[in-house]
């Protein structure tokens, strides 16, 4: 009978070995190419505008609000070097024109989907504060899948202490370019508010030509938060991206978005997270 049990509890360990995909080190070559990646989307990246198209909805026990937005998002280019600025302007609220001016307020917001998604995790200050896992079994597409995660407290640099901790996530790449087509994260509920994050952010990206050359750009951004009696998602689409030229003169209907100053967005309401 004890043979019996130990054979069964053997066979038992062995499939579920067999069935968990298995998981080796990334290479740190192909994690060096994602961190020169960004590197060169953060310098070269111009300013750029394109079509956004928005799902906001918040709900707090049994009081739901929802809202359907379409506009103009612009991600434009400080001339002295600081970090990209994003900025909507709304034109389409629940099937109705929105006047010049007017101010929008959408249930729930997510922004930095254009400047911070590469940054948490693919620079060289951040890079060492993860660990990054090759997933054998490929992602939608083919794509090679990367699991992340926060190195422990112990084994993690002294500047990892500025990261959220406990962060997991992750990212799948292109075979062909070795560029990031998806990327999503999780940071715990108590320390995404803490540092005005979206507990759970995703971002698909896409090959977009803007004038001689070609830009991996977000697609799809979510972004959502659940804490029980508290709920909230975001959904923005993106298309027909073009070169922003202009000047920007932001009018009292324009949501600037800084991520270096969450408290002080014109457009606040109680559900504006960072990605």
């Amino acid at each position: 009978m004890l043979l019996r049990c130990a054979l069964v509890s053997l066979i038992a360990s062995t499939l579920t070995t067999c069935l968990l995909p298995a998981q080796t080190p990334a290479s740190p070559e192909l994690i060096d190419e994602l961190v020169a990646n960004a590197a060169l989307y953060n310098a070269t990246l111009p300013s750029i505008t394109a079509n956004e198209t928005i799902e906001s909805e918040a709900s707090y026990l049994i009081f739901k609000k929802k809202a359907l937005a379409k506009g103009t998002f612009r991600v434009v280019r400080d001339p002295n070097g600081g970090p990209l600025k994003e900025s909507r302007q709304i034109t389409v609220l629940d099937g109705k024109p929105v006047a010049e001016g007017q101010q929008v307020h959408l249930p729930t917001t997510l922004f930095g989907g254009f400047g911070r998604f590469q940054e948490m995790f693919f620079t060289p200050a951040h890079r060492p504060c993860y660990t990054f896992t090759r997933l054998s079994e490929l992602g939608p597409g083919g794509t090679w899948q990367i699991a992340i995660a926060s190195r422990p407290e112990d084994a993690a640099p002294p500047n990892c202490a500025s990261q959220a901790p406990s962060v997991t996530g992750i990212a799948r790449v292109d075979p062909a370019t070795h560029q990031l087509v998806h990327l999503e994260r999780t940071v715990p509920e108590e320390a995404a508010a803490q540092r005005h994050l979206a507990p759970f952010a995703s971002v698909d990206i896409g090959p977009a030509t803007i004038g001689d050359k070609t830009f991996w750009l977000p697609t799809l951004v979510i972004g959502t938060f659940n804490n029980g009696k508290d709920k909230g998602r975001f959904v923005a689409h993106y298309s027909d991206y073009h070169r922003f030229t202009g000047s920007v003169t932001l009018l009292p209907g324009v949501t600037e978005v800084d991520p270096q100053a969450p408290d002080a967005k014109p457009d606040a309401t109680p559900h504006d997270d960072q990605f």
